[in-house]
């Protein structure tokens, strides 16, 4: 609800040949509007600031090596092969890996079946 509001806010002042204010602003449930917070004079006030309590982490690469192999194939590589392996549209490869049981279903099915009737 925020986010409608607040782009259909921004339409207005666009519109209104208005300019676009930096600023954090809190959206007001009860109202359904929202209302600055605090202002920023530049886009670098949005950088990161690091936590000075937090100290730093220093992991072995052979732990990191380590983790990398014990992963899954992640969404994003299973997308490239879905494309690559199986002639798919970066729109059909998305919506089959969004969620990991639907792509599971997918690469079970096309064992059995023609890839383009498994795909839709």
């Amino acid at each position: 609800m925020a986010i409608e509001y607040e782009a259909k806010r921004q339409v207005t002042l666009l519109e209104s040949s208005k300019e676009i204010d930096q600023e954090t602003r809190l959206y007001d449930t009860k109202k359904n509007t929202t209302r600055s917070m605090r202002s920023k004079e530049d886009a670098h006030d949005y950088r990161y600031f690091p936590d000075p309590d937090l100290l730093p982490l220093n992991l072995k690469q052979s732990l990191v090596d380590k983790l990398k192999k014990e992963l899954p194939e992640l969404p994003d590589e299973k997308k490239e092969r879905f494309i690559k392996e199986h002639n798919l549209s970066a729109y059909e490869a998305t919506i089959l890996v969004s969620e990991k049981e639907v792509s599971d279903s997918y690469e079970e099915v096309i064992k059995g079946c023609d890839k383009e009737l498994a795909t839709n």
